[in-house]
């Protein structure tokens, strides 16, 4: 364990995009999902990452989804840490081929954000979702795609404001998985390294399009196949309880391949809710960890294992200059 060196405080604050974290039947169309594996495109001249980015025990990483660009090579947070990572995690649509350039010259690998699990209303692709695959059959939507009027709510994310997407029709995974294809292209020719996809825990929460734990880890497969198809690593985002049974404590049927598919976690708030050990299983294959608290909920570092990197935040957005301990 260690904690990073106090220095002056920098007197910049973070420039907030008002992007914030998340929330904590087998093969359907299965056909579907091999055909939409995509293969990485050639037709750019932005940056481009040209090989697999690999994470270790060792690596260290930066999580900012508000602030972009973020200070390269070092991190100076409104609390005064000095933080120098080796991998920075960043909002892929809100950042730019240059910005990632300027990462990877400053000795930086590139992390990159989006939602694959919501239909978010401020994203510039939003259109591209059927209505009955986030809203739900039978709903209306206004001009910008946004749920309306009866049943509006029924598979709201509320305090987002997003709307969970159906895993389970295979209508709405040909059209899901089409979008997430063309995200996952991106962020190969913008110069991303790695993919860091949200909201994969909708069997968990409440939405009516039935999805299940077998539909989630489909899913999740498919990711990440189309992402190591476009040279990409990917981590797994929370959903710990595809890993480790809760009631029993022991790994699970998916534990194994979802191990071997995913590169690294991002678990949140797992010290809060005493869940981190949840995520044992690829700590145990040598893959690491990015645990992220909220709200100063942490004041001092605990006792962390290899492969366990530590950000807690002052609030409840992920802004660099608002991590207030980090630890190893």
């Amino acid at each position: 364990m260690s904690q990073d060196k106090v220095t002056k405080a920098s007197s910049a604050p973070g420039r907030s995009f008002s992007t914030t974290i998340s929330k904590s039947s087998s093969s359907i169309a299965s056909a579907t999902a091999d055909q939409l594996i995509a293969t990485p495109t050639s037709t750019s001249a932005s940056p481009k990452a040209t090989s697999k980015f690999t994470p270790s025990l060792s690596t260290d990483f930066i999580y900012d989804l508000d602030t972009q660009p973020i200070d390269a090579p070092i991190i100076k947070t409104n609390t005064g840490l000095a933080l120098n990572k080796t991998v920075y995690i960043v909002d892929m649509a809100n950042s730019t081929p240059e910005q990632f350039a300027n990462y990877h010259a400053k000795g930086k690998k590139v992390g990159c954000y989006f939602s694959a699990g919501t239909w978010e209303p401020f994203r510039n692709d939003k259109l591209q979702f059927l209505p009955e695959c986030y809203c739900g059959t039978g709903v209306s939507t206004d001009a910008n795609g946004k749920c309306i009027g009866k049943g509006a709510n029924n598979n709201l994310l509320g305090e987002w404001g997003e709307w969970w997407l159906d895993l389970r029709s295979a209508k709405c995974l040909e059209n899901v998985k089409s979008i997430m294809t063309k995200r996952i292209q991106e962020a190969a020719t913008k110069g991303c390294d790695a993919i860091d996809p949200d909201n994969v825990d909708s069997f968990m929460n409440k939405q009516n399009f039935g999805n299940t734990a077998q539909n989630q880890v489909d899913y999740l497969l498919w990711l990440s196949a189309t992402a190591k198809a476009n040279n990409l690593a990917i981590d797994l985002k929370n959903s710990g309880t595809l890993l480790t049974d809760p009631d029993t404590g022991k790994t699970t049927q998916w534990t194994d391949s979802l191990v071997k598919a995913f590169d690294f976690n991002v678990i949140e708030s797992c010290h809060q809710y005493d869940e981190c050990q949840t995520y044992d299983p690829f700590l145990k294959a040598g893959k690491p960890q990015i645990q992220i608290e909220y709200s100063n909920s942490i004041k001092k570092c605990p006792t962390l294992s290899a492969g366990q990197n530590l950000l807690v935040y002052s609030g409840t957005t992920v802004d660099s200059k608002k991590i207030t301990l980090s630890c190893r």
